[in-house]
């Protein structure tokens, strides 16, 4: 009887040490790629202003005569980020053909703007040329060269609404000296004959 327990025990002993291991604690999820910095970010040390107007004038423009810029913007803030750039916030820019007209009204959330090079409008931007408007991601608009007309442009996707036209394209560029726009890819309707209005 004896010698039965004792084979028993030795038994339950040997069952006891072959269960399996405790599983090991999950290893941790290795951590997320880190977002690229946004390049419209306002830094944290940035001069913050508000009320400020910001302009680029033709390269042409006579000596002494008093004239409406090419390009003007104006943002409820703005910040420096260094020699002669500024990024804003809330902005209604204005784009002037020749003739000096209000040609291109350009509302923005945000953007930068680099002193006599380039300004780009982003995030729910909105644009008002004549009858139309557009809805688009964003939109630069890049001094020109010498005499070179101005042009603003897009490689986002573009919604034109307009009195004879609802289009969508793929990129976008206006010329408001030529008054003309020029779409790329572009689906939709135009009406055009004696029922267009």
């Amino acid at each position: 009887m004896r010698s039965r327990s004792l084979c028993l025990v030795a038994a339950l002993l040997a069952a006891a040490g072959c269960t399996a291991p405790a599983p090991a604690p999950p290893a941790a999820a290795p951590p997320a790629p880190a977002a690229p910095p946004d390049p419209y970010a306002q830094s944290p040390d940035a001069l913050v202003m508000t009320g400020i107007n910001l302009y680029m004038h033709r390269a042409r423009q006579a000596e002494g005569v008093a004239q409406k810029p090419e390009f003007w913007v104006h943002a409820n803030a703005f910040s420096m980020q260094g020699d002669n750039v500024y990024k804003f916030e809330n902005a209604r820019a204005v784009i002037y053909g020749e003739g000096e007209q209000e040609t291109i009204v350009i509302e923005s959330l945000r953007g930068q703007f680099e002193q006599d090079r380039r300004a780009v409008l982003q995030d729910e931007v909105t644009v008002h040329a004549g009858a139309m408007t557009l809805k688009l991601a964003d939109i630069v608009w890049e001094k020109p060269e010498g005499e070179s007309a101005g042009e603003a442009r897009s490689d986002s996707h573009v919604a034109v609404d307009g009195p004879e036209m609802q289009v969508e394209a793929r990129a976008l560029r206006l010329r408001p000296d030529a008054k003309e726009f020029e779409l790329t890819g572009v689906t939709g309707t135009v009406r055009f004959g004696k029922d267009a209005t």
